[in-house]
């Protein structure tokens, strides 16, 4: 649970973010990324990627031959993927773009089959979540999936005390470090409901704190 956190650490040094996120995760978040595309991204799909970091996903999403833009508002993050992608020879599958989820209104409706995040949305405030969950369902063609990964507030509290042992002194160092922080997330399945999604797949792993979603377009 605590490589959530290290990740805001980790983007002021996107260059080392993909080897040192996986040690941190113990290999977590390679494969829920390998999961969530396996999963839900199929050839010829159109793919969006809030949050498209260095391009990891949007790699394996393409390989499946699918379509994908990425967005992202890390600067160095973008850069490390656009190398990524010109090794893999695969730019004319993805394209990319720095802006966050408020620049998602300038996206075109029922574009997309797929719209996907991992680590993203404890980044962003509850009205943010919201936000960024009716956009995603504006921006997706009926009968199209969203597919959530993210560091979540556990249920219980014997879980929620002992991950706010852990978490407490991450989060401190990970703010004098970057002045930013992390949330884990509460009440986002309600929040994709709200947003009209009907939720298909709701996993819990890591002490009840990292969630799984996924969600599709009526």
């Amino acid at each position: 649970m605590s490589s959530y956190i290290y990740m805001k650490i980790l983007e002021s040094r996107p260059e080392r973010y993909d080897r040192s996120i996986a040690w941190l995760s113990m290999g977590r978040s390679e494969r829920v990324k390998e999961k969530l595309v396996s999963e839900n991204v199929k050839k010829g799909d159109r793919v969006l990627e809030m949050g498209v970091g260095t391009g990891s996903m949007a790699v394996l999403s393409a390989r499946q031959g699918a379509s994908v833009l990425g967005f992202d508002v890390s600067s160095g993050m973008l850069s490390v993927a656009a190398d990524k992608i010109e090794r893999e020879g695969l730019g004319d599958r993805i394209e990319l773009k720095e802006m966050g989820v408020a620049g998602m209104d300038r996206l075109p409706s029922d574009r997309f089959d797929v719209v996907c995040s991992t680590l993203v949305f404890s980044e962003l405030t509850p009205d943010e979540q919201s936000y960024a969950l009716q956009q995603a369902y504006r921006v997706l063609k009926p009968g199209g999936s969203l597919t959530l990964a993210c560091e979540a507030r556990p249920r219980k509290a014997r879980d929620r005390f002992f991950h706010s042992l852990v978490r407490a002194p991450l989060l401190v160092i990970t703010f004098v470090l970057t002045q930013t922080t992390t949330h884990a997330v509460n009440g986002l399945e309600d929040r994709v409901r709200e947003a009209g999604f009907k939720q298909e797949k709701a996993e819990r792993s890591a002490m009840d704190s990292f969630l799984y979603m996924v969600a599709t377009k009526e």
